[in-house]
């Protein structure tokens, strides 16, 4: 695996690094949590845009992300917006401009582009962010199931094609044996085709442990709160630094 680096961060070597879901509806919302997490043990935080109230002012977009660049000092930003779940919806050309907005601030570091966008969406998004040297998570979220492994594997080798710096997959258990599954298409991806950093998990409280494992079976990030979460199954950062470290140690 090819290790990613981005500001003082290198994703991909070494324990897996945390990343803190920021979803305050507002900027004083935002930039307390911002706050909060940079009093923790934390690499990066995700700013999930989807969360916000006016995400569709994109001036006011702009503006925030300005804030949290300047709050955040050196730490990473992962920028998304999250549709799969079916709490926001946007048309899709409002999903480009949006993001191609926040790329073209230079003010994030990552930003997350979903899967199920179609092949031409992640394509142009790609080659946008990488002009503007952001790294690209393409990511898939399956919120009622866990797939087989095969597929699973397709799906992070695809994201992979249409120019991934991180493919990104998650997935709702209904049983041990879809965790196990989980584990396995991510051992599978990194044995056999892996050069490059991808995060994986199992969702809900089923799911934990392979938010905690992923050193050993080769996802390179996962996902804690300083405060509330923004998918199943996430715990709190202090929580998961001290088994990260058990772990690696």
């Amino acid at each position: 695996m090819e290790s990613l680096k981005i500001r003082n961060m290198e994703l991909g070597a070494g324990r897996p690094k945390i990343c803190v879901p920021l979803t305050g509806s507002d900027q004083e919302q935002l930039q307390a949590e911002a706050e909060a997490a940079m009093k923790k043990s934390i690499d990066l935080v995700e700013w999930r845009g989807d969360c916000f109230c006016r995400v569709h002012d994109l001036t006011e977009m702009e503006q925030t992300a300005k804030i949290l660049r300047q709050q955040m000092g050196d730490c990473p930003i992962l920028f998304t917006c999250r549709t799969e779940d079916g709490r926001f919806s946007i048309s899709i050309r409002d999903y480009i401009e949006l993001n191609k907005r926040m790329i073209a601030t230079g003010c994030i570091d990552l930003v997350d582009v979903e899967l199920f966008m179609g092949d031409m969406v992640c394509r142009e998004l790609v080659e946008y962010a990488h002009a503007h040297h952001v790294a690209v998570v393409i990511s898939n979220h399956e919120f009622e199931k866990t797939p087989d492994v095969d597929v699973m594997v397709r799906r992070l080798q695809s994201m992979r094609y249409l120019g991934a710096d991180v493919p990104k997959i998650a997935v709702m258990p209904k049983n041990n044996r879809d965790v196990l599954k989980l584990l396995q298409a991510t051992d599978t991806f990194n044995q056999w085709f892996g050069d490059c950093p991808i995060i994986t998990m199992s969702m809900g409280k089923m799911g934990v442990i392979s938010r905690l494992c992923g050193e050993t079976f080769g996802s390179a990030l996962t996902f804690a709160t300083v405060g509330k979460a923004s998918a199943p199954g996430q715990i709190s950062v202090d929580e998961v630094e001290t088994i990260l470290d058990i772990l690696h140690q």
